[in-house]
């Protein structure tokens, strides 16, 4: 019978797969990188495809399941449900962060995955308000939380594996592909709707075609599971359980932080850059459509447009950090967030030009906060409690500040105080410079 012993024997006799030298905390695979790469980013390529989708599509769906024929009534309804999936991701980062943290990082990403794609599929197939009248609404509600405990965990788990088997001198750059797949599935989700608008038209999409980018979404997850059912567990966590061989002595470890202040500290950098993220690439289209009324197959056609460009700004953002470090790049985003944070509001108007403009600078200015955040938040935990610290860390602020992003910001426009939520997210983004400002710079360090 092969052994957990035994496993860690077989990945540590194998070539490296980071490709780092002698103070790498690298997983050491067979495999290339890229496949590595792949099939943990393909999970969070997921989940943000989910999440987009079901922004993007409420405004087609939420008739379906909800009574009444107001359609901004609807919409909220809609939205409060997918702050509720949010709610529940605190409990998936604890549950399937201890669960990574005892058992294994693959073990743990393998989990996760099955419970998003069987998720993805009850929405795929789940029945209407007129099939079954306000059953329809609990059932949506019940299928989100799924999603949401499965993602809470999913996240950790994610950045973890990825941070540990990457480098000191490229871990920024590798953690930002994380970063890169949460815009990559929004851009996948925004892409497909705009295609399907494209060749279907408005009264279809309400009628059946919603259902098929949720089918997308659970063979997107049955993908993942297969690509990551043939990981093998990080060096990382093995030298944490007493089975592989420490780092070399000159390696610069990471400085010590408190797991309080570990927690508190980024969770305050993940309120601020998670609210910014959701408003400008997840749901600005559907917001510039109802609210500004523009078309909506030119303003899915500006999302696709200005997320393909955050993508090459995020690894570029990435890199930049392993060069200058982690602070500065979150420093130089909470900066840009408070200038621009009108300006970027004021330019939105009927015509989806101005929508692409805004949510480019946006996403481009998001960059910064966001590629450094798999290497830095890796760097402040201990390897025992980093998948856990890091879940939950995460959940609750993307619980908090992420899932109630698109309801709150749909509301106060819809009583005419659109103003009041951008001096939310400026006070965020101070509250983020002055944690980031406080935080140990942790660049070319091998991880505790």
């Amino acid at each position: 019978m092969t052994t957990h012993h035994d496993d860690a024997a077989r990945d540590r006799d194998t070539s490296a797969a980071a490709g780092g030298d002698s103070t790498t905390d690298s997983t050491t695979h067979t495999r290339p990188a890229w496949r590595t790469i792949a099939a943990v980013n393909l999970g969070n390529v997921l989940e943000w495809f989910d999440w987009t989708i079901f922004a993007t599509f409420s405004i087609y769906f939420s008739g379906h399941f909800f009574a009444g024929g107001d359609s901004v009534a609807s919409l909220l309804s809609t939205l409060a449900v997918f702050a509720a999936g949010f709610l529940v991701r605190p409990l998936g980062g604890l549950v399937f962060g201890r669960i990574a943290d005892r058992r294994g990082r693959r073990f743990g990403l393998v989990l996760t995955m099955s419970l998003v794609a069987l998720s993805s599929l009850l929405v795929a197939v789940g029945p209407t308000y007129e099939t079954i009248g306000v059953g329809a609404a609990f059932y949506l509600l019940f299928a989100r939380c799924l999603q949401g405990f499965a993602h809470g965990g999913e996240l950790g788990g994610a950045y973890t594996y990825l941070a540990e088997v990457a480098s000191p001198r490229n871990r920024g750059f590798w953690g930002s592909t994380i970063v890169m797949s949460t815009v990559g599935g929004a851009l996948v989700a925004t892409l497909l709707a705009a295609l399907m608008r494209s060749v279907l038209t408005r009264e279809e999409l309400v009628s059946w075609a919603w259902r098929i980018p949720f089918l997308v979404g659970a063979l997107l997850g049955l993908l993942a599971l297969y690509l990551r059912r043939s990981l093998a567990e990080t060096e990382t966590f093995y030298r944490s359980k007493g089975e592989a061989s420490a780092p070399a002595p000159d390696a610069r470890v990471a400085p010590t932080v408190s797991y309080p202040m570990a927690l508190f500290r980024v969770m305050m950098i993940v309120a601020a850059t998670t609210l910014f993220n959701y408003v400008w690439s997840v749901s600005a289209p559907a917001y510039a459509i109802t609210f500004h009324g523009v078309n909506d197959q030119g303003a899915l056609w500006a999302g696709v447009v200005a997320n393909a460009i955050g993508i090459v700004a995020i690894g570029f953002a990435g890199r930049l950090s392993d060069r200058w470090g982690r602070r500065r790049n979150v420093l130089l985003w909470a900066v840009g967030v408070i200038v621009l944070s009108f300006p970027l509001n004021a330019v939105l108007g009927p015509s989806s030009l101005t929508l692409l403009l805004a949510m480019t600078v946006a996403l481009v200015l998001n960059a910064f906060g966001g590629s450094v955040q798999v290497a830095w938040f890796a760097e402040l935990f201990s390897t025992e409690r980093r998948a856990t610290g890091v879940g939950l860390a995460v959940s609750v602020s993307a619980a908090l500040f992420g899932g109630t992003a698109a309801y709150l910001n749909s509301w106060l426009s819809s009583i005419g105080l659109a103003h009041v939520f951008i001096v939310y997210s400026m006070v965020l983004a101070a509250l983020c410079g002055i944690s980031a400002w406080f935080t140990p710079e942790t660049k070319g360090t091998v991880l505790r």
